[in-house]
C-alpha cells in the first residue's frame, strides 16, 4: 500500500463527499461514516457484513493510492472524512499536528486482540490514536531458479553478475532507504553526506536495472522476466502463490518495517459510529477475512489462527519474529529534510 503517484487531485477530490447534513445522515436515517482507505485493502463481504449487524450505520468509503493523498484529502477544509488508515509515518505527522481523536478502549471490545502489538509501535505505543490495521515489511524477492542461489542481503540488488535482471522501487523512500540500510545507515538519515552516499550508490547501479516500478513489478516476478526486485511484503506473497520458484527475505542488514493504522479524525460528527466499526475490524474473524484478501500480516494472534494455513507458511506473510528485529519503522520527516531526499532521488532519477 506504500505507493507515491502523482493524480490530479482536484478530480479526486470530486469523489469526497462535501460537509454537512446529508453527509453523515442516509434518507432513512442511518449514520453515516466515511472511511478513507487504500485501494483493494478491505475483504469486499466486510463492509456488508458490519452493516447487516449494525443497521443504524452505512459504511462510505473512498479509496486513495498514497499516504500523501490521504493526508490531502483527510485535511482539506469542506471534505467530511471520519476514518483513515495510514501508515505509521503519517500517523506521526498527523499526531503532530493535533488532527486525530483520541480512542476511547473502554468501548472497544475487540482491542485486546492488538493490545500487544500496540506496544510495539514506537510511534504510538499505548493506541492513544491509532490502532493497526496490517503490518508488514519492505524486503527483497528472488527467484531461486534464476538466482541459483538463496539470497539473504541486499547485496544482491548491486552485483554485477544479475545485471539486466534486477527491479527496483520507483519510489523516494523506498529505495534511497534500501540504498542507506546498504551502507549501514537509518532510513530516516538527516544527514546530508550520507544521503548524498546513497544517491551515488543508486547511479551506480542503474546500468545493472532492468526497470523501475511499483504494481507492475509483480507481474514481471510472477512471469520470471526478473530474478530479483525489492517489494513490500504484501505484494511479493501475492506473487509466490503463482510461482513457486519465487521466495521473500528480509535482509540480514535489516528493511523497513511497517503498519497501516486505523484512526478517527478528530473533526467528525460522529465518532461512535466510527469506533464501533475499528472495534468490529479488529474481531478476529474480521482480522482475518482481510488478511486473506490482501496478503498483509494481521497484529492479531487470535486472527491468525482462523487463517488459511498455506498462508501463513508464507515467509513474507508471516515471517520469523527474529528476522524483524534489525527492522526499522520511516518516521515522519519535516519538509527541509525530506526536500534532501527528494533531491538525492531526483539525482539518480536523471542520471
Amino acid at each position: 500500500m506504500k505507493k507515491f503517484f502523482c493524480v490530479l487531485l482536484a478530480g479526486l477530490l470530486l469523489t469526497v463527499p462535501l460537509c454537512g447534513c446529508a453527509a453523515n445522515e442516509t434518507a432513512d436515517g442511518r449514520t453515516v461514516v466515511h472511511f478513507l482507505n487504500w485501494g483493494d485493502y478491505i475483504d469486499p463481504t466486510v463492509i456488508p457484513l458490519f452493516e447487516e449487524e449494525n443497521p443504524d450505520i452505512k459504511i462510505n468509503i473512498t479509496t486513495v493510492p498514497s499516504n500523501e493523498e490521504m493526508y490531502v484529502i483527510a485535511t482539506t477544509e469542506g471534505t467530511q472524512i471520519d476514518i483513515i488508515v495510514p501508515s505509521e509515518y503519517m500517523i506521526q505527522r498527523l499526531m503532530l499536528e493535533d488532527r486525530l481523536a483520541e480512542l476511547d478502549h473502554s468501548k472497544m471490545e475487540n482491542y485486546k486482540y492488538v493490545e500487544d502489538f500496540v506496544k510495539t509501535c514506537t510511534y504510538d505505543p499505548t493506541g492513544q490514536y491509532s490502532v493497526p490495521y496490517t503490518w508488514g515489511t519492505f524486503g527483497l524477492l528472488y527467484n531461486i531458479e534464476m538466482t541459483g542461489e538463496e539470497i539473504d542481503s541486499w547485496d544482491a540488488l548491486f552485483d554485477p553478475k544479475y545485471e539486466n535482471q534486477i527491479l527496483m522501487y520507483d519510489s523516494i523512500r523506498d529505495s534511497v532507504g534500501l540504498a542507506l540500510i546498504e551502507l549501514g545507515y537509518s532510513i530516516n538519515t538527516k544527514n546530508q553526506q550520507e544521503l548524498d552516499e546513497a544517491a551515488e550508490l543508486l547511479i551506480e547501479q542503474k546500468p545493472l536495472v532492468l526497470a523501475y516500478g511499483t504494481d507492475d513489478l509483480r507481474m514481471t516476478m510472477i512471469n520470471g522476466s526478473a530474478a530479483l526486485a525489492p517489494l513490500y511484503a504484501g505484494d511479493a506473497a501475492y506473487c509466490m502463490m503463482d510461482n513457486p520458484d519465487l521466495r521473500y527475505v528480509i535482509p540480514r542488514e535489516g528493511a523497513n518495517i511497517f503498519v497501516d493504522g486505523m484512526c478517527i479524525l478528530n473533526t467528525t460528527d460522529v465518532y461512535d459510529a466510527a469506533l464501533r466499526f475499528i472495534d468490529f475490524m479488529m474481531r478476529p474473524d474480521i482480522a482475518a477475512l482481510n488478511a486473506e484478501y490482501n496478503c498483509y500480516s494481521t497484529p492479531e494472534d487470535a486472527a491468525l489462527e482462523l487463517v488459511d494455513p498455506e498462508l501463513l507458511e508464507n515467509t513474507a506473510f508471516n515471517p520469523p519474529k527474529e528476522d524483524t528485529e534489525n527492522c526499522e519503522y520511516y518516521e515522519h520527516l519535516e519538509k527541509n529534510i525530506l526536500r534532501m531526499y527528494e533531491d538525492a532521488w531526483m539525482k539518480v532519477k536523471i542520471a
